[in-house]
Order: structure tokens, then sequence, then C-alpha cells
């Protein structure tokens, strides 16, 4: 089973410790049989690497942050299962998809290009016992905002 590794709070252009508070940005990259993790300070980030299954903006947590509860992963992934009804929100379920691995509610197998040249991500959910496919988008910078604030206000108590 491939684990989305947590980050390691260091840079890894500068290889500098990422201090709290600060922005930096996250690069999920495939690896022979793993997920590599890859964390840059944003003053670092020029975008992501041509072949990646997603990047993330995030912040290093303060000591005295209170910590975000979001919600349980039935729900998750009821969500999921809404948003494949949804096809204008497809950007949205492979986030989500994304966030089922970090949470190992489904296990990464592999990404592929159908017929069309359209990349998905096949994952396979552990307690429903079937595989999904999610179509890989790449989302621009409002799309993203536009997502996050989107899944916070479904997903965070």
């Amino acid at each position: 089973m491939l684990e989305i590794p947590r980050s390691s709070r260091i840079c890894s252009v500068t290889n500098r410790e990422l201090q709290p508070g600060e922005v930096f940005f996250s690069v999920l990259t495939e690896e022979k049989d793993h997920l590599k993790r890859l964390d840059v300070a944003a003053e670092n980030w020029i975008g992501p690497p041509t072949e990646f299954l997603g990047w993330w903006k995030t912040r290093v947590p303060n000591n005295n942050d209170k910590k975000i509860q979001i919600a349980p992963n039935d729900i998750l992934l009821n969500l999921f299962e809404q948003l494949a009804l949804q096809p204008e929100n497809t950007d949205m379920r492979y986030v989500l998809a994304l966030l089922l691995i970090r949470r190992r509610q489904f296990r990464y197998e592999r990404e592929e290009e159908d017929k069309n040249g359209q990349k998905k991500l096949v994952v396979y959910a552990i307690k429903e016992n079937v595989t999904h496919e999610i179509p890989v988008t790449i989302l621009d910078r409002n799309r993203i905002d536009e997502v996050q604030k989107q899944l916070s206000l479904l997903i965070v108590n």
C-alpha cells in the first residue's frame, strides 16, 4: 500500500527548516513503487514538476493554532460518491480523492491515460472494496481557491 508521506518541514530546495506560520507548497510524485512528497518554501516555488500527482499550498502550523477538525471518514466517502453525480465538480472530487488517500480510506493504485489522452487517478476504496477512476485535473489559481473554500464549507466541522 502506498502512503502519502507527512511533511518533513524542510524545504527540499534549500534544505532549510520551515518555520511556524510559514507558507510552503507540497508536491506529490510517484517513484517506482512509492509516493514521494517534496515540500518547498513559498519563496522557492516555481510551480510543480512536469510529472506530478498533486500539489497544494499550506503553512506550517503555529504551536498555539487551534487544530481544524475535518469531517469523519464516512461523511467524506459519502461526499465523494455525491460528487460523482456532479460533472462540474470533477476537480473537487479529485482533490477529495487525494485527501482520502491521505486518510488511508483509499489506496493509490496507479495513474493511467485513457484513449483520449485524459489522465486518470486509479484508487482502491478499502472499505467499499471497489476501484475508482478519477480524472486528473490541473487547477488554475482561481479554481484552487474556489475548491478550497467549497471543500472547507463541506468537510470542516
